[in-house]
């Protein structure tokens, strides 16, 4: 095959899988289950809804933790709104999918602040509900 089919085929293989990803994003849109949409590259801003349908206590396995103004830490970079200290009980209030994996939106009871922290920094989370 001469380099130009071979770059054409490879231009057609990669519109095929543009128009099967919107397709699918589609689907999933009006589907009931959730899907990640990171995984789905729909995820562009740190705007996510959220409410306190679990209200579980926790806290964080570390000192110093970023609470963030959505679920993402790059791509974009949500804003850091206050910081969990492991000492500290926090309000679990759901989960959604973000940057790298699950995060949770909570309410820290010390200090007032609420906003999102990636379940990695997180202890008891297995019960927390999906926003």
């Amino acid at each position: 095959m001469n380099p130009f089919a071979r770059r054409l085929a490879g231009l057609a293989g990669t519109a095929l899988m543009v128009v099967a990803a919107v397709g699918f994003t589609t689907t999933q849109a009006s589907a009931q289950e959730a899907t990640p949409s990171e995984a789905i590259g729909i995820q562009s801003s740190c705007d996510h809804a959220w409410s306190n349908k679990s209200g579980i206590t926790g806290a964080t396995n570390a000192n110093g933790v970023n609470i963030r103004s959505g679920p993402h830490h790059y791509s974009p970079s949500c804003t850091i709104v206050g910081q969990a200290q492991a000492s500290q009980a926090l309000r679990y209030d759901c989960w959604t999918w973000g940057t790298d994996g699950y995060w949770t939106h909570v309410y820290n009871y010390s200090t007032g602040v609420q906003g999102w922290i990636k379940d990695d920094y997180l202890t008891n989370t297995s019960n927390v509900l999906f926003c």
